[in-house]
């Protein structure tokens, strides 16, 4: 409220000497204008450069709510007790930025020419407020003069909600600029990056659903960052079914297919960060992820992201559901064979960083060996001869994990299959199996010879079963070696997305 003689309404008129000498900042001269009455503290009377809301939905010049806090003194047209017992509770006074009447204030100076209002330092917001206050409450307050105190760091739930009202009041502002928005998923993505308990409480249908279309965003950084936010919110276990309920996956599937670089990027690693989640899998593989995943895991991309899509569709592939769609994903398994066969590198750590691929794209094919579809689609492919290459002379070293996901994927093909029997002889599955068959014992040893039972048309199928000797048979019928069951088994508890070639805990 203003008196209209350029002084707050509630200072009294200065003797007529001292009337050259304002006791209060002011606007300057060239705020020729009378701000909207909304723009203005009703503590101070000024324009507000940095509006927050206090509860009960009041809004004010930070420094000068801040100040009535410090001194326990609530003025008349503050609704909130700011009593002694309240400044010293457990439970500090909650600000939230008043992002929408911030951005109408600054836009009401541009219109006018007029400087934008400079926030107002906790001297001046002190002196201010004990003007405010009666004559002995000044005199007290003066005797006393305000220490600096450590401020009471507000509870993770308090963060959390004065986060997303922040957030959300910068996302619904009618007509919001992408900078804007911007701004808002850098909020985001920061808030989300290294605070569990944030994670957790930000994880809301109403952010969720306000981060669906800045998935979609044209700008860059709106997209990078709220797909950054995603993998972020994803990291708790506890957070991955809602995501995926909320409507995510679609958005993610887009960005995947024709997104910005780096937020495709943070696209493949949300999703292997939610397909972790069992009951997430074949919902992913429905809403058509497994395409842009396998075009992300052959291609040119950077190593961090070919990996997690290659861990993103192993979990996928985890899921019966999910076989024959990549199965008959066009070019699928000649992606993953070809991943597979990539030939090292002369440089070590290059060298590392394919070798995880490889061995990514030999589980994969492993898994598809569990089912009829898949079965075909290698046989069609040339998955047999390809395989015994790479036991041969190719990255599934004799010994190695490798191998044991090759005789696997052999295995997977021989069941049932007389078309699997002349495709082994032309491609020398016997002699590739023969040295690991007649070797010490073991998983490969089993698997090896009943593979080459099978090529002989012994059918040891069900005696294979009841010794137990090939480990576990999962409920969707494909039988795997104790050493894949390892890979199967989550560990016993999980902070963040984990997978069988380490445990990936980026933070974006």
């Amino acid at each position: 409220m203003a008196t209209g003689t350029g002084r707050p309404w509630w200072a009294p008129a200065p003797p007529a000497a001292a009337r050259s000498a304002p006791l209060f900042p002011s606007p300057p001269s060239s705020f020729t204008a009378d701000p909207p009455a909304e723009f203005l503290c009703p503590i101070s009377g000024t324009l507000m450069a940095d509006p927050v809301v206090a509860p009960p939905g009041q809004t004010f010049e930070r420094a000068c709510i801040q100040a009535c806090a410090a001194l326990a003194f609530s003025p008349p047209t503050v609704a909130v007790d700011l009593s002694e017992s309240h400044s010293c509770s457990s439970a500090p006074l909650v600000l939230i930025p008043n992002v929408a009447l911030r951005n109408a204030i600054l836009n009401w100076c541009d219109r006018l020419a007029l400087p934008h209002p400079s926030p107002m330092s906790p001297d001046t917001a002190h002196d201010i407020v004990r003007r405010l206050m009666p004559q002995d409450r000044q005199r007290s307050s003066l005797a006393q003069r305000p220490q600096p105190q450590v401020q009471q760091q507000p509870s993770s739930r308090q963060r959390g909600d004065a986060l997303e009202e922040e957030i959300m009041a910068a996302l619904g502002t009618e007509g919001a600029t992408p900078a804007e928005q911007a701004s808002a998923m850098a909020l985001l993505r920061q808030a989300t990056r290294e605070n569990r308990e944030v994670r957790r409480q930000l994880c809301t249908p109403r952010l969720l659903a306000a981060l669906r279309p800045m998935l979609l965003s044209a700008d860059a950084d709106v997209q990078v960052n709220a797909a950054a936010a995603v993998v972020n919110l994803s990291l708790e276990p506890e957070n991955k079914v809602r995501i995926v309920r909320s409507g995510a996956v679609s958005p993610l599937v887009d960005v995947l297919r024709g997104g910005h670089t780096e937020a495709r990027d943070h696209a493949a690693g949300a999703m292997y960060s939610l397909a972790v989640e069992d009951e997430n899998r074949a919902a992913i593989g429905v809403l058509g992820a497994i395409p842009p995943l396998l075009d992300l895991f052959a291609g040119a991309a950077a190593h961090r992201a070919r990996r997690e899509a290659g861990m993103a569709l192993y979990h996928i592939s985890l899921s019966g559901m999910n076989r024959p769609k990549i199965a008959r994903a066009p070019g699928a398994v000649r992606t993953l064979l070809a991943v597979a066969a990539a030939e090292a590198r002369r440089d070590r750590a290059s060298d590392a960083d394919a070798a995880a691929l490889r061995r990514l794209a030999a589980m994969i094919l492993a898994n598809l060996a569990g089912c009829p579809d898949g079965r075909a689609a290698l046989m069609d492919g040339g998955a047999v001869a390809a395989v015994v290459r790479l036991m041969r002379c190719g990255s599934a070293a004799p010994g190695s994990t490798e191998e044991e996901y090759c005789i696997s994927t052999l295995y997977g093909m021989s069941r049932g299959s007389m078309r699997f029997r002349g495709l082994a002889r032309a491609a020398g599955v016997e002699a590739a199996l023969q040295p690991v068959a007649e070797g010490g014992g073991g998983v490969r040893r089993d698997l090896a010879r009943r593979t080459l039972r099978a090529m002989r048309g012994e059918d040891d199928e069900a005696p294979a079963m009841d010794s137990g000797l090939l480990g576990r048979q999962w409920d969707d019928g494909s039988v795997v070696s104790e050493g894949l069951v390892s890979i199967r088994r989550p560990p016993p508890h999980r902070s963040n997305h984990a997978g069988p070639s380490g445990s990936n805990t980026t933070q974006f």
